[in-house]
């Protein structure tokens, strides 16, 4: 009786590993094409919610009789629509109950945001952006910024919202029309 044994293997062959490279490579370049397109919509996405809450201020400021306020902290990366608040006699700002905040993605520095009033880079962390029913608004501009895509959200002092660049290319924003001014208040609507 022979006792045939077969080889022992203890490493892969050239050919195995050649071949798990090739389907690494290929399977890498079917998805690092969607993770980039994914954080780029995300990118979207968050100018457009940003504007959102721009509105909302816009809105807030031209409609209720309470003040209102936009702030960024850039600790947290968070953007939010603040309302004046009065309890037992106390005044505070709070978050909007109906505007929840908007948190940058965690990809974006926390200095990709930056918020100029009337031309002025402006801090809000500590005092935010504020406007009083009735009272001048201050042109509201918020710039966003991540590699090689950008954005601008701009509020002028009497807009009904913002207008919007992204990336080179925008949307109007809502102004207010004078029929009066413009000879047409007896017009029928």
């Amino acid at each position: 009786m022979t006792q045939s044994f077969a080889p022992h293997r203890k490493a892969f062959t050239l050919l195995e590993i050649i071949i798990v490279v090739i389907i690494i490579v290929i399977m890498s370049s079917m998805i690092l094409p969607r993770l980039s397109g994914s954080a780029s919509r995300e990118f979207t996405l968050t100018v457009e919610q940003v504007a959102d809450v721009v509105l909302m201020y816009a809105h807030r400021n031209g409609t209720s009789n309470q003040p209102s306020a936009l702030q960024y902290n850039s600790e947290l990366k968070e953007f939010s629509l603040l309302t004046k608040i009065e309890e037992e006699g106390e005044r505070y700002w709070d978050f909007d109950a109906l505007a929840n905040p908007i948190r940058l993605p965690s990809w974006i520095d926390q200095d990709a945001l930056s918020i100029y009033v009337d031309g002025d880079l402006t801090d809000t962390s500590q005092w935010p952006i504020t406007s009083s029913p009735g009272e001048a608004r201050p042109l509201i501009e918020i710039m966003l910024q991540w590699e090689n895509r950008s954005a601008v959200i701009s509020l002028a002092p009497h807009a009904i919202g913002p207008r919007v660049w992204l990336d080179g290319r925008g949307r109007e924003p809502l102004m207010p029309i004078d029929l009066d001014a413009q000879g047409r208040g007896q017009e029928e609507w």
